[in-house]
């Protein structure tokens, strides 16, 4: 009997591997969250990082839904959710400390302090209260209800500005009166340069007067140009500790005594209210 030769069955063909469905909404919230991560530290600006921020969180969020069902694309949409959220909290705390940082430069620029003058005491009069002592410069002169006294040192920016006295008088050194149901008013002031600049510098000091119903006058709202006897020479170059004193007059209606002066020490201070008399 007689061998007969049976080749081998040949090999199985191998079968064709399916590629994984891509998933690029998980990539593209990764790539848009990335960018928001990236520019939440820049001030103001980050605000469109935050909206970025948001909207790869939301795409990553829908790319992790899909990651389960087409397998890939399950790392990018964690690492998109994550730096979607961190664009958030960066991007609100970066934009609270810098607002917070502008408005401590403004009040530092802007604000004013008030130094009253020292008042005589009576050693018979009862002892005032330390907290109400304490408590009365904080809003001394901050409102027309409450102006600081008359004398006080008003300072703001590189200038420290002293309301002397407030008086009236009948005419100008040209003999200019004011309008009928007016009078005329001379604002004595003295202001301090407490700058350090080596070129000195000039007074920007203004003086208004506030009448009962809240009109603001100004030296250029009289009915002509007022010139005094004594001028407040605001062109005059003072250097640190140097001082420029004179008159502001002022054309006010007949009943000014029950108005209240603002006084602006430099040229970007608030207004501190200073009683007239």
């Amino acid at each position: 009997m007689s061998d007969t030769y049976a080749p081998p069955p040949p090999p199985p063909s191998p079968q064709p591997v399916a590629p994984k469905a891509g998933n690029g909404l998980a990539t593209a919230g990764f790539v848009v969250a990335l960018l928001g991560f990236l520019g939440s530290f820049i001030p103001v600006i980050n605000i469109g990082g935050i909206v970025l921020g948001v909207v790869g969180a939301v795409l990553a969020v829908v790319g992790l839904v899909k990651s389960r069902t087409t397998g890939s694309g399950k790392g990018l949409a964690i690492a998109g959710l994550v730096l979607g959220a961190l664009a958030v909290v960066v991007g609100i705390i970066v934009n609270v400390a810098f607002v917070s940082a502008v408005d401590d430069a403004l009040n530092e620029a802007t604000g004013t302090t008030v130094e009253t003058p020292a008042a005589t005491t009576d050693d018979t009069a009862p002892a005032a209260d330390d907290d109400a002592d304490e408590a009365a410069p904080a809003e001394l002169g901050t409102s027309r209800d409450n102006p600081a006294p008359l004398g006080s040192a008003v300072t703001g920016g590189d200038w420290t500005v002293t309301i002397n006295s407030v008086t009236p008088v009948e005419a100008d050194s040209l003999g200019q009166t004011a309008a009928p149901g007016s009078a005329l008013i001379a604002v004595n002031l003295t202001a301090t340069y407490n700058g350090d600049d080596p070129q000195g510098a000039t007074s920007w000091a203004t003086v208004k007067l506030v009448t009962a119903d809240g009109t603001t006058i100004d030296g250029l709202d009289g009915s002509t140009v007022f010139i005094s006897e004594n001028p407040f020479d605001s062109l005059s170059t003072v250097y640190g500790g140097g001082t420029v004193t004179g008159d502001q007059l002022l054309e006010v209606p007949a009943e000014w005594q029950s108005g209240v002066l603002a006084v602006s020490p430099d040229i970007a201070s608030n207004d501190t209210f200073v009683a007239v008399q």
